[in-house]
């Protein structure tokens, strides 16, 4: 039977008026709380040089750009999948300010296809940056903003999940290039029987397959903690727990955390609402994200779908 015209790809949606407007709402009740925190607001362009959005910070994305040929220049170009190369790009070339920039943004992006956490491909993506910071006070504040952005639409109770991805870059830079992919696919896993072949060599490995849970209960394991490397790490962790303000929230902790394992290179964090067990942000720094673009800065962000938080306020009230 032939598929009519008019039935939308799969993995695209269209929102009709009560959702449009409760998005419309949402959107400016999370741009006002980032204007309040003082975030400049960018409106980067839907469509790049494919290049532009595939370097640096972007690599990891490139199997998820959609390209169509610029009918001026001839060259390829891509629809943007994410914002953050965009915003890194306006932070070293567009603004290039010597200090802190603040950056936040909400707009429609294009995907490939589907993530393991989302169905859908085209989410209106929510997100904030701080560049220019390479200290703990950036990564509090990202996280802080976060979880204000979040309750303004989910007032149950939340779990965050953090990690830190100089743990696992410290293991996997000692080995070479395929088994370092193939002991990433593993711990994402957590499949621990997979990784017994490489305990010889790497032994911490499995260590590193157990060290998830509550977050006072992994790092109360000091031993284990030295053995991994991780005692600085963990201080971070703690340290910014004790920061952050916020209620009705567990702290979950995963140092063998693999998403965003090429680009992240410390704190890293997801939000999750317990409920409906639904992921809401994502977050975490990344070091060095302007190099790509001929200019190195430290850099921590979070991103998130409106649509996705909008729908979660919507589950609650119904």
């Amino acid at each position: 039977m032939t598929r009519p015209s008019w039935i939308l790809p799969d993995g695209m949606e269209e929102c009709l008026p009560a959702e449009a407007w409760a998005i419309e709402d949402a959107r400016r009740a999370a741009l006002d709380l980032f204007r309040a925190r003082e975030f400049g607001l960018i409106m980067p362009p839907m469509v790049e040089y494919l290049e532009s959005l595939t370097i640096g910070v972007g690599y990891d994305l490139v199997d998820q750009v959609m390209t169509v040929t610029d009918r001026v220049s001839g060259r390829l170009m891509g629809i943007r999948p994410d914002m953050t190369p965009q915003a890194a790009r306006i932070d070293a070339h567009s603004l290039n300010e010597p200090g802190v920039t603040r950056l936040c943004y909400c707009g429609s992006v294009l995907r490939a296809s589907a993530s393991a956490t989302d169905s859908s491909r085209a989410p209106v993506q929510l997100g904030a940056e701080v560049f220019g910071h390479a200290g703990l006070d950036a990564d509090i504040e990202v996280m802080q903003l976060a979880l204000d952005t979040v309750r303004l639409f989910v007032d149950g109770p939340l779990l965050i999940d953090v990690g830190h991805a100089g743990v696992l870059k410290a293991l996997l830079d000692e080995m070479d290039p395929s088994t370092a992919a193939a002991c990433l696919s593993r711990l994402a896993r957590k499949d621990r029987s997979a990784l017994a072949e490489f305990a010889m060599t790497q032994p911490s490995l499995i260590e590193l397959a157990d060290a998830y849970g509550d977050l006072d209960a992994v790092l109360s394991r000091h031993d284990a903690i030295e053995r991994l490397g991780a005692v600085s790490q963990a201080k971070e962790m703690s340290a910014v727990r004790d920061a952050v303000q916020v209620t009705d929230v567990q702290w979950y902790v995963d140092l063998g955390e693999t998403h965003g394992f090429h680009y992240h290179t410390g704190l890293v964090f997801g939000i999750y609402a317990l409920e409906t067990d639904q992921l809401l942000v994502r977050g975490g720094r990344y070091d060095h994200v302007g190099e790509a673009f001929g200019r190195a800065r430290p850099a921590t962000g979070f991103s998130c779908d409106l649509k996705t938080l909008v729908r979660q306020r919507g589950q609650r009230a119904s």
